[in-house]
C-alpha cells in the first residue's frame, strides 16, 4: 500500500466524498501540499458543519421530548 492509498483510505474513513478524494489525489500527485492542506481543511469544515446541523436537530428533538414529558405529568 503506497502513501496515497493510505491517504485515500483515511479520507474515506473520515467521510470525505468521492470528489474530494479525487481532488486530493491530483494535489498529492502534483506535490501541491498547500492546496492539499486546504482541501483537507475544507473537508473538515464541511464535516464539522454537518455535525452542527445534526446537533441542532438533536437539540430540537430533546426539546420536544421535554415538552411531551411535561404534558405527561400535568
Amino acid at each position: 500500500m503506497d502513501d496515497f492509498d493510505r491517504l485515500q483510505a483515511h479520507l474515506q474513513d473520515a467521510g470525505c466524498d468521492a470528489h474530494t478524494i479525487s481532488q486530493a489525489e491530483l494535489l498529492y500527485e502534483a506535490g501541491d501540499w498547500t492546496e492539499l492542506n486546504r482541501c483537507l481543511r475544507l473537508c473538515r469544515s464541511e464535516q464539522l458543519e454537518a455535525l452542527h446541523v445534526r446537533q441542532r436537530q438533536l437539540d430540537r428533538l430533546d426539546l420536544l421530548i421535554r415538552q411531551t414529558q411535561d404534558r405527561m405529568y400535568m
